[in-house]
């Protein structure tokens, strides 16, 4: 692809803070779609409310240093005993707990409620930075959290003004390539837009995992060397990309004025100029409208591309779109968003909340099934424990009753052992001495 948008970041997103209603909390989903009083019950269950966080969390760390592997069970039971997210050191041990699920074999074992009830500790006790490290990396931490959950954290970090957080998740989607019902996919869009016209967004980490150069030069021998590739899907790193390839994927599956808008302004944040030229002249040919303010932010994007070719070509598609009748209109794309997703969110909430509390409750009956599967594999590992060592004392008991009986077997492979013991270079088998050759023509010298 020819050329790439070089623009300041704050001159753009300044463009499309017209209004102050951008800079409110967004309010979408109900204080019950949260279902605080249904997933708190699960404190009640004796098997959670026994268990003491910091002696099983001491456990589950050494039982991982000494077997190399932590039981799923046992950390869902943790994750789902934590009842004070803001406690101190949670953030972290609920990290290192998923990292050595994720590492042990167990990790194909792990429960519905383990996502869940990760996620919830973290968002509950404000760690956002951990919880997008474990996020942002499904291949090293295994966290992949379903569609109902990611509308709880889209929608919780958009009250909190997070959108950097909440742009992320919208990521997290598109690479996974599930943009789910159509309550996710208008958080998606909505999370993305806020992003990009927010003032004073959080920075956007990267969390891969740093290797360290090492301070001598070393060399190593390799057969081959493979060709970089970068497959423009799971490599992308730079933010813009990443939120403009969401909003170009999503913008479709959400349609009308709003889809539409969007997904010109994705393709150009992305960097696609042919699949932007495509959609504006689809637009013109379809007699479809955009929104003035996506316009100008296409443009001021445009004016950054490298390639003078690509630049006029882009420039006339949208002076084409712009000449067309009803090309462009006037519209207050943010409010136009806010109803699109308070909209979704009427109709999707009651179907939502029901199908949470059936999970609530499905995952306490998983839970307890998986418990006692687990105490009859120890049962089962001790049973089958004490029969060996029952079968080690009747041998060792039988040899000393048919002691006499075996006699002739034992003095049999009591030679053999003697045989291997006293090897060649052993005084009990001195090794012989070549006979001495005389030469007869040898003539001693005279002295």
């Amino acid at each position: 692809m020819a050329g790439r948008a070089l623009r300041p970041v704050v001159l753009h997103r300044l463009l499309f803070c017209r209004n102050a209603q951008l800079q409110k909390s967004r309010h979408f989903l109900s204080a019950n779609y949260r279902c605080d009083e249904t997933w708190n019950k699960r404190l009640e269950n004796p098997l959670v409310s026994s268990i003491n966080l910091g002696d099983f969390y001491y456990d589950l760390n050494q039982k991982y240093r000494h077997e190399g592997k932590v039981s799923a069970i046992d950390v869902d039971l943790f994750m789902n005993r934590i009842d004070d997210p803001n406690a101190e050191g949670v953030a972290e041990e609920v990290e290192e707990l998923v990292r050595h699920l994720r590492r042990s074999p167990e990790t194909a074992n792990t429960l519905e409620s383990t996502h869940y009830a990760v996620v919830r500790a973290l968002l509950d006790g404000g760690h956002t930075s951990v919880l997008m490290q474990l996020l942002t990396q499904p291949m090293m931490y295994g966290l992949f959290p379903d569609h109902l959950t990611c509308n709880l954290l889209m929608h919780t970090f958009l009250q909190r003004k997070e959108y950097t957080a909440a742009a992320r998740v919208a990521s997290y989607l598109m690479l996974q390539e599930d943009f789910g019902p159509h309550l996710t996919q208008a958080l998606a869009l909505a999370s993305c837009y806020y992003y990009i016209t927010s003032e004073d967004n959080q920075p956007w980490e990267d969390y891969t995992p740093k290797v360290e150069e090492p301070k001598e030069e070393v060399k190593i021998r390799v057969k081959f060397l493979r060709n970089p590739y970068y497959d423009d899907h799971f490599d992308l790193k730079e933010p813009d990309h990443l939120v403009g390839k969401t909003l170009a994927w999503a913008s479709p599956l959400v349609g009308g004025l709003v889809g539409r808008s969007c997904e010109v302004l994705g393709w150009a944040l992305y960097g696609k100029w042919d699949e932007l030229e495509a959609a504006l002249d689809r637009l013109r040919t379809g007699k479809e409208h955009i929104a003035a303010s996506v316009v100008s932010h296409v443009k001021s994007l445009i004016e950054g591309v490298e390639d003078g070719q690509v630049c006029e070509q882009l420039i006339s598609a949208l002076a084409r779109l712009e000449a067309a009748d009803s090309g462009v209109v006037e519209q207050d794309l943010s409010s136009a968003i806010t109803q699109l997703v308070q909209e979704a969110a009427k109709e999707a909430e009651p179907l939502d909340i029901k199908i949470q509390k059936e999970n609530y409750h499905r995952w306490e009956k998983q839970r307890e099934e998986e418990y006692q599967k687990q105490i009859e594999e120890y049962r089962k590992k001790q049973l089958m424990a004490k029969i060996e060592h029952k079968k080690q004392d009747l041998a060792a008991r039988e040899e000393v009753i048919f002691f006499f009986d075996n006699k002739n077997k034992l003095s049999l492979l009591l030679s053999d052992a003697k045989k291997k013991y006293y090897h060649k270079k052993s005084p009990a088998y001195p090794k012989k001495k070549k006979p001495r050759v005389i030469d007869e023509a040898y003539i001693p010298p005279e002295v």
